[in-house]
């Protein structure tokens, strides 16, 4: 009953530092909503475009770091490793989905990103060639990210990884890229409707 306890505790409280809105805070410290700014996503690269690089920058470390510090506090206490998988989906749910503005959030790349770095170190380190090859191919740096998390995908099941491990990268390579879809094809639409080419330019 105590791993349960410490475990669903543990869930909760990665849900909702998850869910703490890093560049929405930025923002509002500026006195602007990065909601109503941009594509309205409220991650690292709509900071890039309606902050700028330092606040981009700032959002994408406290992102990854957010994530990277609840698993690592998940190793400390010693949660099961139900705990620990439930944990990272929290995490990418909350960044994705946060309580705290109306479930309106970010797509998750830094968010995994910071989780990869704890569950496969190594794995997350080889990934980056995808990384840089995704972006001279592609010219974005979501679908180099999105290469990146395919790659680490690719690599957890070549080297053997648990399979709990594996379902865990998969579902949240899919949460990223349907999150990111879903935003893309609602931006997408109205500017293909009106023929405006440079906000098509613009989604991410």
């Amino acid at each position: 009953m105590g791993d349960l306890i410490l475990g669903t505790v543990f869930v909760m409280a990665a849900y909702l530092v998850g869910a703490i809105p890093t560049a929405h805070i930025l923002a509002r410290r500026a006195g602007q909503d990065i909601r109503s700014m941009g594509s309205g996503n409220v991650g690292a690269l709509n900071a890039l475009r309606s902050l700028g690089k330092r606040a981009a920058a700032i959002v994408f470390v406290v992102d990854i770091g957010k994530a990277a510090l609840i698993m690592l506090l998940g190793m400390m206490i010693g949660v099961s490793d139900w705990a620990m998988y439930a944990g990272a989906l929290a995490l990418m749910l909350g960044h994705n989905f946060p309580v705290y503005i109306g479930f309106r959030g970010g797509k998750g790349a830094a968010v995994m990103t910071g989780i990869s770095l704890i569950v496969v170190p190594y794995l997350t380190l080889l990934s980056v060639p995808a990384l840089l090859l995704g972006y001279v191919i592609f010219r974005s740096a979501f679908w180099a990210m999105m290469m990146t998390f395919i790659s680490i995908n690719v690599l957890t099941i070549v080297t053997g990884q648990p399979v709990e491990q594996v379902v865990l990268c998969i579902l949240l390579t899919l949460l990223v890229g349907s999150t990111h879809l879903l935003r893309a094809f609602r931006l997408l639409w109205p500017a293909i409707k009106t023929l405006d080419f440079h906000s098509i330019g613009q989604i991410e």
